[in-house]
Parts: C-alpha cells; sequence; structure tokens
C-alpha cells in the first residue's frame, strides 16, 4: 500500500502543498471508498469533477486531497496542474522504490488467464503477488 508524507507525494507530481505535512497511507480516487488517512486524488472527466468532491473526503478523515484547482476545505491540499498525471507521476515514484520485479500482460484477449497461470508459476520460486480477477481500468490497477 502506498504510504508517505504530503510532501513527499507533492514533490513527486510536482505540486504544491498547501497545509500541514501529513502522513497518509494509501491512494483513493472515489469519496464514496476513501478511508481515513488515505490521499484523494481529485479526478476529472468529461461529467464529474472531483474537486468538487474534496469536502466529502475530508469529512472521511482523508489524510489530504489532490486537486487541479485552489478548494476551501479543512484538510491539506496538493495543487496540481493535471490530477490524472498527477496520479501517474505518484504511482511512478512509488513504483520505483519498491524492490519488486514487475510482469506486465497486455493484449487484446486472455490477459487475466495468463496473468493467474503466470502468477502460480512464478508462486512456486519466489513470493508473488497478483491482483484478484480484473480490476483494470483506465487508469490503471486499483
Amino acid at each position: 500500500m502506498m504510504s508517505g508524507t504530503l510532501s513527499q507525494a507533492a514533490e513527486s507530481m510536482c505540486g504544491v502543498l498547501h497545509g500541514s505535512d501529513l502522513a497518509f497511507r494509501g491512494v483513493s480516487t472515489d469519496t464514496r471508498s476513501v478511508q481515513p488517512g488515505e490521499l484523494f486524488i481529485a479526478l476529472q472527466g468529461p461529467n464529474f469533477d472531483g474537486n468538487e468532491f474534496v469536502a466529502l473526503a475530508a469529512e472521511s478523515d482523508a489524510a489530504g486531497a489532490v486537486v487541479s484547482r485552489e478548494v476551501s476545505v479543512d484538510i491539506p491540499t496538493i495543487v496540481v496542474d493535471d490530477s490524472l498525471a498527477a496520479l501517474g507521476k505518484l504511482a511512478a515514484s512509488w513504483r520505483q522504490q519498491l524492490p519488486a520485479t514487475v510482469v506486465g500482460i497486455t493484449g487484446s484477449n486472455g490477459k487475466t488467464t495468463l496473468k493467474e497461470m503466470l502468477a502460480s508459476c512464478l508462486a512456486i520460486s519466489a513470493e508473488t503477488i497478483a491482483t484478484h480477477g480484473n480490476l483494470n481500468n483506465e487508469i490503471g490497477l486499483p
């Protein structure tokens, strides 16, 4: 689970931290499932603006929020130009800190089946982590 301080997150995503430099543990893009202490990423889409939901993340005791415009809330915020790009930068920074080897599987068909078979084979010789089922979306892994 991704963790760190808000200043570390801000640095990795080229953002500006407003408020206290708190620790966070976990990241969420959905206020319906944000947990206390997580960093909320306010994504924007054609029919929604995550910046409008930051107050809900604060009510759920989020440690902070990544926003693409300043919002008036009682939790620290990291202001970035593009919250989706910032999420990618944060994920890349976190991945560089992990000592694990990552295997990515691409293609149109059979990815989930191949992932299960490969995880089974690799688990014989090393500690192996794989998602359950197919949880990918446009952003990436959950």
